[in-house]
């Protein structure tokens, strides 16, 4: 066939508001009539677009924690078995912010911080593997009733940051709280890490079952509890740490979880 003979090719279309492919969506490509809206999950700078629920319309809390009259309650694991595990919040924790703290002026960004605060610090609490050495290698029961009677390993004082002593731990738990607090209570909301013995007396988390999973009554379960009122961040305020702990020895002085 002959070119002349082809037919013509139908006339060009303007097209507009066209979506171009976004390889990086950390950068985001000007056109005046398009809008490429970034995930949620990389939207760290602009807060109004980071809104999301932390509770599915399942009723799933997606920032495990539940709501028990006026206060949040989240699982708080304070130590492990072994050095290498993983303790505290749940890693999942601090990506979702609770609606509750939301809606009181609290930001994603402030949330996280916290969490990923509080992760680092527990990097210096013990195992139970840790302690039995301190307490019991190399002289066994002598060894351990010393170590009781007369080592203030959970204190604050000038050796508090050698490995066999937690009270570098202990102090970092006050200070984060006291920054957490500071930001909170003006909010009329006040947040405590408070420790349960037996772990019968503590409030029945999202996590309860898991943790209470081969458990004794020797078991301390520690929450972090967030009261979501002025009467009950007061209430809050004056209740203790210590719900059953009792820990009346030398090497239980300066321990406030």
């Amino acid at each position: 066939m002959d070119e002349s003979e082809l037919p013509a090719p139908p006339p060009y279309e303007v097209v507009s508001n066209t979506q171009y492919f976004n390889p990086d969506p950390n950068i985001q490509y000007y056109n005046p009539e398009v809008t490429i809206k970034q995930p949620l999950s990389y939207a760290w700078q602009d807060e109004s677009s980071a809104v999301v629920s932390s509770v599915t319309s399942g009723g799933l809390r997606l920032d495990k924690a539940k709501k028990i009259g006026n206060r949040l309650v989240i699982d708080f694991e304070k130590i492990s078995c072994c050095p290498w595990e993983t303790t505290g919040l749940d890693p999942d924790c601090k990506n979702y912010i609770p609606d509750e703290l939301r809606a009181r002026g609290i930001t994603q960004n402030k949330w996280s911080q916290w969490c990923e605060d509080l992760t680092k610090i527990q990097k210096k609490s013990p195992s139970t593997g840790g302690c039995l050495c301190t307490f019991c290698f190399p002289g066994l029961f002598p060894q351990a009733m010393l170590c009781v009677i007369l080592c203030p390993i959970s204190g604050d004082h000038c050796l508090k940051c050698l490995p066999c002593f937690y009270g570098d731990w202990y102090v970092a738990l006050v200070k984060w709280q006291r920054n957490v607090n500071e930001v909170l209570n003006p909010l009329d909301m006040h947040a405590k890490l408070k420790t349960y013995k037996p772990f019968q007396k503590a409030p029945i988390s999202i996590g309860y079952s898991g943790r209470i999973s081969g458990k004794d009554h020797n078991y301390e379960m520690s929450m972090w509890e967030i009261a979501l009122t002025a009467a009950e961040s007061q209430k809050l305020m004056e209740e203790s740490w210590d719900n059953g702990v009792a820990d009346g020895c030398t090497s239980g002085i300066g321990r406030n979880l």
